[in-house]
């Protein structure tokens, strides 16, 4: 079914601000600025890229937007608590939906320059007696457009710079080397979301 996009916009404005009201005006901007730039641009390729970020931002677990609730002077605000939670319902059905097209898909995958890299390879050699390691990681910066580097050029290769988030950045490579660890080595982490997407959706329009 297609997204009427003015209807997620609205949508994801609202929650922004009830987000800003619950003390999380960051993660509330980010919303109101997908908003907005979906207002922008109503395609199916910005509906896609704003699916792929709503789905890193409603993981769960402890502290995260479903773990959360509206307050009013130390009490559950009944009334916008209902609102916060009825929205949260209708974004995880639209993040669980099907895409609306596989080209629309797979172009929001590498959408306004998104990368996404794994960890492939540790090695550990001695040196004059002390102990480092060599990572490798293999970065996608298109469709079909990878290139292997180390862990001195991964921030470069993936378009890391000063001014971004230092935060989302350990936030993403600690995914990298949790998935290197558990064995799933044909899963890649999207930076800066933190998304994990298997090897095979990646490829799929390669």
């Amino acid at each position: 079914m297609k997204t009427d996009t003015q209807v997620l916009a609205a949508d994801m404005m609202r929650f922004a601000s009830l987000l800003t009201h619950m003390d999380l005006s960051v993660v509330g901007l980010k919303y109101e600025s997908l908003a907005r730039a979906l207002q922008t641009e109503p395609s199916e390729e910005s509906v896609e890229e704003v699916r792929l970020w709503l789905r890193s931002s409603l993981k769960g677990g402890n502290g995260s937007l479903s773990d959360r609730y509206v307050q009013k002077d130390g009490a559950v605000d009944e009334v916008l608590n209902a609102e916060y939670e009825k929205l949260l319902q209708k974004f995880t059905d639209f993040v669980n939906a099907e895409p609306e097209s596989n080209k629309s898909a797979a172009a929001a995958i590498f959408a306004n320059g998104g990368t996404y890299f794994r960890l492939i390879e540790t090695l550990a050699h001695n040196r004059w007696f002390s102990l480092k390691g060599t990572s490798t990681y293999e970065v996608a910066t298109g469709p079909g457009v990878t290139r292997l580097v180390t862990l001195d050029q991964l921030g470069q290769a993936v378009g890391y710079g000063l001014q971004d988030s230092r935060k989302d950045w350990q936030e993403c490579r600690m995914v990298a080397d949790r998935l290197f660890r558990e064995g799933r080595r044909d899963h890649w982490v999207h930076y800066s979301s933190s998304y994990v997407i298997r090897d095979d959706a990646l490829r799929k329009d390669w």
